[in-house]
């Protein structure tokens, strides 16, 4: 049960990992070649160092807002949510048509600032999956079957305050979804499938 449930974990946050890196090899790319393009409509004669200087720096904006964003327990988020989205209602045909080209700019936009963050997020997330695996200790494994066996035996809702000396397991068994867990009035509640 927690081997299975650690590699599950583990394979996750390759795969985060993996999707991470490539996002931020995309806004890499995207912030030097945006600057040397930049550079050469203008006719600046830059030396080489400038475009990889800006994609780095590009990347690390990105890292400052993405791992702010995670911190505080955010994320990549729809278009519907995001700043960039606008609706002027349409009800008249001039609100229609600004709509539909302010969203041939927003809608692009949008799609490069959740590729910037996908990558920080990512690769924030396949550390978290990596923390969360649980302990390979001498008894937890026994401990963790013999709870799930009570609480399916009980087949009822029933808060943490029932089961004093399991809660640590019973966390454990929410952590691993093996169990529906809520704290939807204050009081987290749980049962067994």
């Amino acid at each position: 049960m927690i081997s299975r449930y650690n590699k599950t974990q583990f394979i996750k946050a390759v795969l985060f990992f993996l999707w991470g890196m490539f996002c931020c090899w995309l806004a890499y790319l995207f912030f030097r070649y945006a600057a040397a393009f930049l550079c050469a409509q203008f006719g600046l004669a830059t030396p080489g160092y400038v475009p990889v200087l800006a994609g780095f720096l590009g990347l690390a904006a990105a890292w400052v807002t993405g791992y702010g964003r995670w911190k505080t327990g955010g994320g990549l988020f729809s278009y519907h949510e995001s700043a960039l989205y606008h609706d002027l209602d349409g009800e008249t045909a001039g609100a229609c048509v600004a709509d539909f080209y302010a969203h041939r700019v927003t809608g692009p936009a949008y799609m490069l600032g959740q590729v910037f963050m996908a990558g920080p997020l990512s690769i924030l997330r396949a550390w978290t999956l990596l923390r969360s695996r649980l302990p390979v200790t001498p008894g937890l494994e026994k401990a963790l079957e013999d709870t799930l066996a009570m609480l399916q035996a009980a087949n009822k809702w029933q808060g943490l305050d029932e089961y004093p000396a399991n809660k640590k397991e019973i966390l454990h068994l929410a952590q691993m979804d093996l169990i529906d867990f809520s704290a939807f009035k204050g009081a987290p509640r749980f049962k067994a499938r």
